[in-house]
């Protein structure tokens, strides 16, 4: 449970800082190409070097855990809200500001039906990178399935190792269904 906890904490926050972010990304080109090199660099660094930073800060255990798991979570979310903003058609733009529509009803009716595809493609991403980060936040005593592989890596018990690594593929391929489930009703209720 502590594994799910530190996992759906983590993209919770990411969601919840990564979509605005997104969105003033997608409506802002310089904003976007200032934020393009930045999460370049978030995806490119290996996930384990933002435990550094966080154990300097917080010391070890789940709050340093859950520090890396969003930092590594938040990029999807940003890329993929702000390419579903510019991914509206033009013509639909044309049509919103012929038939007088507000800045906000252009975002709430035209902007964000054909976002949400790509922005549940994001949250998707950003769940996956959470669940990668888990077995990597172990390292620094984050509880769950990571630190029982971690601590069965140390100890060299191979059994223990592929319970717990079993245990999180399962978890993993159940909400990535779940979330594929929810992107594809989205796209059908959008058309």
């Amino acid at each position: 449970m502590s594994t799910l906890a530190l996992v759906a904490t983590a993209t919770i926050f990411a969601l919840t800082v990564g979509i605005p972010v997104g969105i003033i990304a997608g409506f802002v080109q310089w904003f976007d190409r200032l934020l393009e090199p930045i999460l370049d660099l978030i995806q490119t660094l290996p996930p384990y070097i933002y435990l550094l930073p966080a154990i300097a800060l917080l010391g070890f255990g789940p709050a340093t855990a859950l520090i890396a798991t969003f930092i590594v979570a938040m990029p999807p979310a940003i890329r993929l809200t702000a390419l579903g903003i510019r991914m509206t058609p033009p013509a639909f733009i044309e049509l919103g500001q012929a038939s007088g529509l507000t800045p906000w009803q252009m975002f709430m009716k035209i902007r964000l039906p054909f976002a949400i595809p790509s922005v549940m493609v994001g949250i998707n991403q950003s769940l996956m990178m959470a669940f990668g980060m888990v077995v990597i936040a172990g390292i620094v005593g984050s509880g769950g399935l990571g630190e029982t592989i971690y601590s069965a890596v140390r100890t060299l018990d191979m059994a223990t190792s592929i319970n717990a690594a079993i245990a999180i593929v399962i978890l993993t391929m159940v909400l990535d269904r779940l979330t594929q489930n929810a992107a594809h009703r989205a796209k059908r209720e959008t058309r």
